[in-house]
């Protein structure tokens, strides 16, 4: 049953900005959140350092209740999403970022499925992908739905997609918040949230529309992301976030695929984690 937006409890936004983003880029993003049906009372935008005159200008134009939250840059996604979590005033929060589209709809969904499940720390949903042209989707990154399917996932991957979810603010603050965990902020998240009890899901349908490309892949490609993986996984089993027999396996398995070309992981990515578009 769904719950009337009349009804439904105020929200913020977070989204993290780099200086490097692009403006024609985040003024499609910005206008994604202004056509919302389910409007925000507060967009929190938590920057890496002060913003370049013409990212500030688009943030200036768009015709949002804006919250600018500066740090001195360089500090990386966790703190940088720290920092803003704590500006945001309500207690549900919708994370985006800077290059990708939000429907129409995502925050009435979201907000309506927070209400109606009270128990859930974070939502989120399968993304849909695009390369170019928001209407030609490339793929989808689904993600698992429901409590158990959804802890056994997170023992291999990420349960959640990071640019689709909703918060509820109090929760993620008693797990500890953000932190500097580079590469794998929101998943250190997801884990500590499991390990207290609380609880997680997706819904059955995708909210955000998601830019991507060659260097989106190449991010996630390489010595250096190798290297902060080994590094997380091991504070997963230091921590008794992951049991050490997945950590060890996972530390098998991972790093070498790091090492393929981006041809190559982009077409395992493809194959193994994705459903193509025509397949949705």
């Amino acid at each position: 049953m769904s719950v009337s937006p009349a009804a439904l409890p105020a929200y913020s936004v977070l989204l993290p900005l780099a200086p490097w983003e692009s403006p024609p880029v985040l003024r499609e993003a910005l206008a994604s959140l202004v056509a919302q049906g389910l409007p925000p009372a507060q967009v929190v935008v938590s920057c890496d350092g002060p913003p370049p005159e013409a990212l500030a200008l688009e943030l200036e134009r768009a015709e949002l209740p804006m919250d600018l939250v500066l740090g001195p840059g360089g500090e990386g996604l966790g703190p940088v999403l720290a920092r803003g979590l704590l500006a945001c005033r309500e207690e549900l929060v919708l994370r985006f970022d800077a290059d990708d589209l939000c429907l129409h709809d995502r925050a009435l969904w979201q907000v309506q499925a927070m209400v109606r499940r009270p128990e859930l720390a974070a939502l989120s949903a399968p993304l849909a992908e695009f390369q170019v042209d928001p209407q030609q989707a490339s793929g989808c990154r689904t993600v698992p739905r429901g409590a158990h399917r959804l802890r056994r996932f997170s023992r291999w991957r990420n349960p959640l997609n990071h640019p689709a979810v909703i918060l509820r603010r109090s929760r993620v603050l008693a797990a500890g918040n953000y932190r500097a965990r580079s590469g794998f902020e929101d998943y250190d998240l997801w884990l500590r949230l499991l390990r207290r009890g609380d609880s997680l899901d997706n819904l059955a349908e995708p909210v955000v529309l998601a830019r991507v490309g060659p260097a989106h892949l190449g991010r996630r490609q390489g010595w250096g992301y190798a290297r902060r993986e080994v590094a997380f996984l091991w504070a997963c089993g230091r921590e008794g976030l992951l049991p050490w027999a997945q950590v060890v396996l996972l530390l098998v398995l991972r790093p070498p695929l790091r090492m393929l070309p981006a041809a190559g992981l982009g077409w395992l990515m493809a194959a193994l984690l994705r459903r193509s578009a025509s397949r949705s």
